[in-house]
């Protein structure tokens, strides 16, 4: 049992109860506490009460409240039951949780029994939209009921919806001795777009202007615009209804921590493998398959970066190979942006293969329930269709710096890259590939164990710490706590645009564009999104398409085979590669570049990321299109 003074007017406080998924309301009533204060002490401890609760010093209105009628007494006679069964929905078709229900009957509301006998006003939907309507009845008022003689209505509230009052059809009721059954089906709520509504569509506006043009850190935009958010719904929401955007606990329920757990683990096992120097031999090793070659240098990196990046976070693994490529091109007397730049776009490109490749997969996977094989075998094929096209580009796009290159390195030089490319824990290296076999193995068996992927990551990520027995202390260090903070605050961000219904009102726009045709959709899913990641950051794009990916996929015909998912997986990772801002491992790369002292300036990286991201969205158009 708990209290809850949030939004009630002074005179009256709320007792909740919850049983089985629903909450019964209950008015106690309060005197007035205090006619005339006569010290000043005893005003200041009123006016703090004031401020903590949110009541006002307002004098009761002159006006009759509705009359509630009371359901008769357990040991009165003759008592029927009636049960009302019921689910409630937005124009999506998901289910509304928390939501008001309240009973009419003969167009005055009446109370309600909850599972523990009390008497209430409303109970609140479960976290299905389900609710379960028990009110007792005179057998006479019943008997009219049945007859058509009195009205049954059933009245929802929730916020950022309009109030629905729906009636009760005689022929749905089923009368049974002393109870009487009904279920009404599912009541769709409309949207009411508030003064909420366009706060958060601005905050969210707001925070990815702040990303894209670096005005803030990603994670301190995201974190300020989640604070806003729920400041806002607190602070003002709680005294005035259009202002309730999203309140805290529910903010909680948007937190994927699927996503959270799979990121950390694969940060801790990154971490411990990096120590073993595997990713700077691999580089090294690179060059000295390639004979000196420039070009045929860049395509091994190419391809080893697309590998690696379809099974570690593409981050951090440029944030391991940069630098020695940057040592590698200098000394081979290349420019470092033209071997960063195609590898960048490889680690992107590579990372739409798998599940946890690029942090969009990630999102897309938990949300949409897509295992590790699903997105292995469904954007495999085209990734390796991709990756020899995206290599002839390369060799076009920088053959004249390629051509330019010196003709070969000194002994000293190739001894000083070999002595910093060298592995330096040979035991560590052998058992971390063990943990990344055995990882791998449960990301493809999880669907059999019903086991999602962060608990797959983790349990290789917390063997191989128990195995090597690293410093915890400097285990969490190596963790990028600024990726996962700002993971919570997108999630709370777009969590905040789906409770107001902005989400809502993009998916059924795209919807009314596609026309229940499916190639549209596909388009519209891949293009828009391609387009939306090139201009922002493809991590909120793609958190915030979700939603409309979802709807569409229930909505229009053909698409339960979720090709609308692996367009958004195509769409937000290739899109990424057309500007600087579009990826994380795009900025990560750029910053590794200009600590180099060869900055990549906005204009150079989209003169090769816009026709590679073009050429590559043609070709993944034609893919789903004819697999599909």
């Amino acid at each position: 049992m708990r209290w809850n003074w949030t939004g009630l007017p002074c005179a009256a406080w709320m007792q909740e109860s919850e049983s089985g998924g629903s909450m019964g309301v209950r008015r106690l009533g309060i005197r007035t506490l205090l006619r005339s204060p006569q010290r000043w002490g005893l005003l200041l401890l009123l006016a703090l009460f004031w401020t903590l609760t949110g009541c006002r010093s307002t004098p009761a209105p002159e006006v009759n409240e509705p009359t509630i009628e009371s359901a008769p007494r357990p040991e009165e006679a003759d008592v029927v039951t009636l049960v009302i069964l019921g689910r409630v929905v937005n124009t999506q078709r998901l289910a509304v949780s928390g939501a008001e229900v309240r009973i009419y009957i003969g167009g005055r509301q009446h109370t309600l029994d909850t599972p523990d006998g009390e008497e209430v006003e409303r109970i609140l939907t479960g976290e299905d939209g389900l609710f379960r309507l028990v009110t007792r009845l005179p057998r006479q008022q019943a008997e009219a009921i049945a007859a058509g003689q009195q009205a049954v209505a059933i009245e929802v509230q929730a916020h950022a919806f309009r109030t629905t009052r729906l009636g009760l059809p005689v022929q749905q009721l089923t009368q049974g001795g002393d109870h009487d059954y009904a279920d009404i089906g599912t009541i769709v709520l409309p949207r009411a777009f508030h003064l909420a509504f366009f706060i958060a569509v601005l905050v969210f506006a707001l925070t990815f202007a702040a990303i894209s043009l670096r005005l803030l850190h990603e994670t301190m935009a995201a974190l300020g615009g989640a604070t806003i958010v729920l400041a806002i719904t607190h602070m003002l929401g709680s005294r005035y209804p259009d202002l309730w955007i999203l309140d805290f606990e529910r903010s909680i329920h948007y937190i994927d921590f699927d996503v959270i757990f799979l990121v950390l683990a694969l940060m801790i096992f990154v971490a411990i493998t990096g120590r073993t120097g595997v990713f700077q031999w691999m580089a090294y090793s690179a060059y000295r398959l390639s004979g000196g070659r420039p070009w045929l240098l860049s395509v091994i990196l190419v391809l080893i970066t697309t590998v690696t990046s379809a099974f570690l976070n593409n981050v951090t693994i440029m944030l391991l190979i940069a630098p020695v490529t940057v040592q590698i091109a200098l000394a081979m007397g290349i420019n470092p942006l033209a071997l960063l730049i195609p590898e960048v776009l490889a680690s992107n490109i590579g990372g739409t293969a798998t599940l946890i490749g690029d942090p969009p997969n990630t999102l897309i996977g938990s949300y949409a329930r897509l295992g590790f094989s699903a997105f292995l075998t469904n954007l495999g094929p085209i990734v390796l269709l991709i990756v020899p096209i995206f290599v002839v580009l390369t060799w076009l796009i920088y053959r004249q710096d390629y051509q330019r290159a010196g003709n070969g390195l000194s002994a000293a030089l190739i001894a000083h890259l070999e002595e910093s490319a060298r592995i330096t824990d040979p035991v560590l290296l052998r058992k971390a590939s063990v943990a990344a076999v055995v990882t791998l193995g449960l990301f493809f068996l999880g669907d059999l164990f019903r086991m999602p992927p962060s608990v797959a990551a983790l349990i290789g990520a917390v063997g191989l710490m128990i195995w090597t027995r690293p410093g915890i202390h400097e285990m969490l260090q190596e963790v990028d706590w600024t990726t996962l903070l700002f993971f919570i605050a997108l999630f709370i961000l777009v969590g905040a645009l789906q409770e107001v219904g902005a989400i809502q009102v993009v998916a059924e726009g795209i919807g009314k564009i596609a026309g229940g045709n499916l190639v549209v959709a596909v388009l519209l899913i891949l293009w828009v999104p391609a387009l939306g990641s090139a201009l922002v950051a493809n991590i909120p794009f793609a958190a915030a398409m979700l939603p409309v990916a979802a709807y569409l996929t229930q909505t229009i015909p053909g698409a339960g085979n979720n090709v609308l998912y692996w367009a958004l997986a195509l769409g937000t990772c290739l899109g990424g590669n057309a500007t600087l801002i579009g990826a994380a491992a795009n900025i990560v790369t750029a910053g590794v570049a200009e600590r180099a002292g060869y900055p990549l300036p906005f204009k150079k990286f989209a003169e090769v990321g816009v026709p590679i991201t073009v050429v590559t969205l043609i070709l993944s158009t034609l893919y789903l299109l004819i697999r599909y």
